[in-house]
């Protein structure tokens, strides 16, 4: 099966910091292991087989994970997920000419994770929902990391492929970093458990990363780049989230970055 990336690098432009506001220590769990990804089956590709929508594919597997947990299931549609690639490439046409402005074009060029969120703060996605705020994590604090998933259920991550992460895909195994292995593209996918490898989907599967590639480096690069949470208004219901989360530092937080006050 044909794979294709599409993250653009990270812009790193001012943001929350989750740390200010999650409160590992008061919630019931992390449990040593959770996998909310786990009973879902029928994820998609949603055209990152031949397109580098691999952000707005990401939207998607969020919202639809949210919302199977927290409300009714609700998984975006390809239309959908192409209309929010459109933000960044609003010349690209799925059925275009790939020489033109369809799929491998100059139209088709990606998108940048953290532009996309504020997108969907500001405006809100395709499926009419906004995004009530988003936060940095820090991906070198495992307690932090698991804490995030057990708390907002998924991840929003940007990675480095490696080579050999393909072939390891294909193969049905979890990622690793592989001495020696070569950067094939930045990639953005939805990180939904720990075991306590952090399980992420990407290409319409499961699979996992070991620590060697969570922790890893290539050519420079930081293989796990950046992780992101989302507060959706499904959140807001949650046991776990309200226990997890310090509403007034995150309400705190909002203001000192955005000047304006965070309703919920």
């Amino acid at each position: 099966m044909p794979h294709q990336f599409g993250r653009i690098p990270p812009k790193n432009a001012p943001a929350m910091q989750a740390s200010a506001f999650i409160r590992p220590a008061e919630i019931p769990t992390p449990p040593k292991s959770e996998d909310y990804l786990d009973d879902l089956n029928g994820w998609k590709i949603l055209g990152n087989d031949r397109v580098g929508d691999c952000n707005a594919v990401t939207w998607a597997n969020m919202r639809r994970l949210v919302t199977a947990k927290l409300a009714e299931e609700n998984y975006p549609t390809q239309e959908q997920v192409f209309q929010f690639y459109k933000t960044q490439n609003p010349g690209f046409d799925p059925n275009g000419d790939p020489y033109i402005n369809g799929p491998g074009s100059n139209d088709d060029q990606g998108m940048e994770v953290q532009t996309g969120l504020e997108y969907l703060h500001k405006v809100g996605g395709p499926d009419g929902v906004k995004a009530l705020a988003f936060a940095r994590v820090d991906t070198t604090n495992t307690q932090l990391v698991d804490a995030a998933i057990a708390i907002f259920g998924g991840l929003w991550l940007g990675v480095m492929v490696l080579d050999k992460n393909e072939a390891e895909f294909g193969e049905g195994k979890p990622w690793t970093n592989a001495h020696g292995g070569k950067i094939v593209g930045g990639h953005a996918i939805l990180a939904g458990g720990y075991t306590p490898e952090v399980k992420f989907i990407t290409w319409g599967k499961e699979t996992e990363f070991t620590f060697s590639f969570w922790n890893g480096e290539a050519q420079g690069h930081q293989l796990v780049e950046e992780a992101w949470v989302v507060v959706w208004p499904e959140h807001l219901g949650s046991e776990s989230f309200m226990a997890g989360v310090d509403i007034n530092e995150l309400k705190a937080s909002y203001e000192a970055l955005t000047g304006r006050p965070l309703t919920l």
